[in-house]
C-alpha cells in the first residue's frame, strides 16, 4: 500500500476574499513541514494557487525545495483570486466548474503559465479549488497538458454549495475521459487520484448507499445518519490531519487495506502551518499540535507497512509518466537517500 501527500499551498485568507487582499505568508513556514516530511523520505506534491506564485519569497522557498528534488509541483485554482477577474465574487462563482468554459480556460492558463515560468517546467497535476471539478474543467486541463487530477472527494456531494456530486466515486485511482470524469475508462487521458475518504466499518459502497438513504429517504427526519456517525457505526473519515486524529486515520488505512485499496491520498492545506489562517488551526499552540498529529500518523503508517510515494508514481500505475511530465526533479534519488519510514 502506497501513500501520497498532496498539499493545497494557498493564500492566508480562508474563503472568498478579493485578490487584492490575498497574502501567502503561511508558505514561508513550508520548510518546517518539509523537514518533517524529509524524516520519512516523503516527496509531497504542492498544489499552488495564484497568490502563492506571485509572492517572490514564497516562490523562492518552493523553488529551493523543488530544485532539491524534494517535492513535486502542481496547480490548485481558486477562481476568485486567479486572473482575469471578470466574474462577480460569490459562492456560485467560487466553484471553477460553474464559470463559462472560456473564462475557466483563461484562468487556468494564466495560473499554469505563472507556475511554468517560476519553475521552468509545466505542471501536470491539478486540484480544483473547493473541489469544483467537472467535465468542462477536465477538458480545459487536458488542453493545457495535465495528466493527473486529484479533485474528487469520494462519497461526498457539494451540491448544497453549488458544487459537484462525487457520491458515486470510490477512493480507488482510475483513468477517465474528460467527457465523463466519474466513469472509469482504461483509455482515458487523465488519471484520477481521489482523496482517501471512507467509512470505519463495512464495505464503503454499501455504507455510502445506506448513508444516502438515511439522508434523503423517509427516515431523514429522524437524523439517523448523524446518530450512526456519532456512534462510529456509519462514520465517514477523511485521511487528513486537519480533520481527524491519527487513530481514526489509521482505522481508515486498515479498512482500505482490508478492502483491497492500494493507494492512499493524504490531504491538507498549507494554511495549517500558521494559526488563524483557516478553521483547522486557529492558534500558535495548535500549529504544533497539527504537526505532531501528522508526524504520529506517518510513523504509525510506516510501522504498519505503508510505503510513501510521490503522486506521479501513484498515477503511473494508471499509465506511464516521465519525470519531466510531473514537474519533479530527482525525487527518486531523494527517496533513495531518505528511505521510506525513516524517523
Amino acid at each position: 500500500m502506497k501513500l501520497v501527500v498532496t498539499v493545497d499551498v494557498e493564500e492566508d485568507q480562508w474563503g472568498i476574499v478579493p485578490h487584492c487582499h490575498a497574502t501567502a505568508r503561511n508558505v514561508y513556514r513550508l520548510p518546517t513541514l518539509q523537514k518533517l516530511l524529509n524524516e520519512f523520505g516523503i516527496v509531497p506534491t504542492y498544489l499552488l494557487t495564484y497568490p502563492v506564485v506571485r509572492d517572490p519569497h514564497a516562490v523562492g522557498i518552493l523553488r529551493e525545495i523543488f530544485d532539491a528534488g524534494e517535492c513535486e509541483i502542481g496547480t490548485h485554482c481558486h477562481p476568485w483570486n486567479t486572473p482575469p477577474y471578470e466574474e462577480p465574487l460569490n459562492k456560485q462563482n467560487s466553484m471553477l466548474c460553474n464559470l463559462p468554459a472560456t473564462l475557466q480556460f483563461e484562468k487556468l492558463q494564466r495560473l499554469h503559465e505563472a507556475i511554468q515560468n517560476n519553475f521552468e517546467t509545466a505542471p501536470v497535476a491539478f486540484r480544483s479549488g473547493r473541489w469544483g471539478f467537472d467535465a468542462e474543467v477536465a477538458r480545459n486541463i487536458v488542453r493545457l497538458g495535465y495528466r493527473i487530477d486529484t479533485s474528487m472527494t469520494p462519497y461526498t456531494s457539494w451540491a448544497q454549495t453549488s458544487g459537484p456530486d462525487f457520491s458515486s466515486v470510490s477512493p480507488r485511482p482510475y483513468t477517465f475521459m474528460a467527457e465523463s470524469p466519474t466513469d472509469r475508462n482504461s483509455r482515458g487521458a487523465l488519471a484520477e487520484i481521489p482523496v482517501s475518504i471512507g467509512y470505519l466499518h463495512g464495505e464503503f459502497q454499501a455504507c455510502a448507499k445506506l448513508a444516502e438513504r438515511l439522508r434523503s429517504g423517509p427516515l431523514r427526519r429522524l437524523k439517523l445518519g448523524g446518530l450512526l456517525s456519532r456512534l462510529q457505526v456509519l462514520r465517514k473519515v477523511w485521511l487528513s490531519p486537519e480533520m481527524e486524529t491519527p487513530t481514526r486515520m489509521m482505522q481508515l488505512v486498515r479498512q482500505m487495506r482490508h478492502q483491497g485499496y492500494e493507494v492512499l491520498n493524504l490531504v491538507f492545506h498549507s494554511s495549517a502551518l500558521m494559526g488563524g489562517c483557516g478553521p483547522f488551526v486557529r492558534t500558535q499552540a495548535e500549529e504544533q499540535v497539527f504537526l505532531e498529529k501528522l508526524r504520529l500518523f506517518l510513523r504509525l503508517a510506516s510501522k504498519n507497512g505503508v510505503v510513501f510515494a510521490p503522486l506521479s508514481e501513484a498515477a503511473s500505475r494508471s499509465f506511464p509518466l516521465t519525470a519531466d511530465s510531473v514537474t519533479m526533479r530527482d525525487s527518486q534519488s531523494f527517496a533513495t537517500r531518505c528511505p521510506a519510514g525513516m524517523a
